[in-house]
């Protein structure tokens, strides 16, 4: 039992210590853009990093601390932030502007946002890695169950908005407009599947 519950919190951490999120990127064409965040922070997970004031979680779980990372990265700003909490969880939306990719990133402890943009011959690629795999470590079916059960409702959305039409992408669902494409999957999906899960739009 000892080992599963391990299991869970790694699975928890890597998906940036929250059980529902939704991240939209929209992007201009200079690679600049906004980012809405809507998640979810257990309420133990904050608590596991009392002490270190939150500075070693993946992301901001409170509009000081949002403030104060936004303040020690150049190229972004805060646009707006709703935040409220109960018993159980932190519920939180922000949107941030960013002048680039790499200002961006550092919002995730370590670059844990796990995003790229390049641009060559006029062709611009977007990619975030959602999900590394863990070939090295097995997850029996037991521990799979288990997710399913406490974890089965909770859905990371992916959505991202480009300034012209989309011509290839890895994952997820594209919109009438090809503008627009939006990537839905539940943690024990990912578990489940193993591998490595990343998000690649061209446009």
């Amino acid at each position: 039992m000892n080992r599963i519950f391990l299991l869970v919190l790694i699975v928890i951490l890597t998906l940036t210590s929250c059980i529902g999120i939704e991240s939209q990127i929209s992007f201009k064409r200079d690679g600049s853009g906004t980012l809405t965040l809507t998640y979810t922070v257990s309420q133990m997970i904050k608590d596991l990093d009392t002490a270190g004031n939150g500075k070693n979680l993946p992301l901001p779980v409170s509009e000081e601390d949002f403030n104060r990372t936004v303040d020690d990265i150049d190229g972004l700003k805060l646009l707006n932030i709703k935040q409220r909490e109960d018993e159980e969880n932190i519920y939180i939306e922000a949107s941030l502007e960013f002048d680039s990719i790499e200002a961006l990133n550092q919002i995730g402890r370590g670059n844990q946002m796990n995003l790229s943009l390049t641009v060559e011959n006029g062709i611009t690629i977007f990619r975030q890695v959602i999900f590394r795999s863990r070939e090295d470590q097995e997850v029996s079916e037991d521990s799979i169950k288990m997710m399913e059960t406490f974890f089965n409702d909770y859905e990371l959305s992916f959505i991202i908005n480009t300034p012209s039409s989309i011509k290839k992408y890895s994952l997820g669902e594209l919109d009438s407009d090809k503008r627009k494409l939006t990537y839905r999957v539940t943690i024990p999906e990912l578990i489940s599947a193993g591998e490595e899960k990343v998000m690649e739009v061209i446009w």
